[in-house]
């Protein structure tokens, strides 16, 4: 099973990450706009990927993932969902990666891809 503690090792590997809360838990942050955090009971974690990709990822393993919409009035793609105890930790790894590059500003992003 993935851990809370998994998830930070790779969220805080990416340059200009913080540790924060959001509605009192675990999240993380580039340049203060969240990419990734736990959910209550840390069983499941959202990721800030793009709407395409939470797509492709329920469509292929619709048992592991579930696509996050906000409605309160509008709907609104929020991120992708995923099982922590049914999703690996290298998928995990390349998903708190993806919602960095979906969140982080673009100059954070090609300086980390010219290293």
């Amino acid at each position: 099973m993935v851990t809370l503690d998994d998830i930070r090792r790779s969220a805080l590997a990416l340059p200009e990450t913080e540790e924060a809360t959001h509605f009192r838990l675990p999240s993380f942050k580039v340049r203060g706009r969240p990419f990734a955090g736990v959910e209550k009971g840390e069983a499941t974690a959202v990721f800030s990927v793009t709407e395409e990709e939470a797509a492709a990822a329920v469509a292929a393993d619709p048992a592991v993932f579930e696509e996050v919409w906000r409605t309160a009035g509008t709907r609104i793609f929020v991120g992708l969902r995923a099982d922590l105890a049914k999703v690996t930790g290298e998928r995990v790894a390349e998903l708190v990666e993806h919602a960095w590059r979906n969140k982080a500003p673009k100059r954070v992003v090609a300086a980390y891809d010219a290293r």
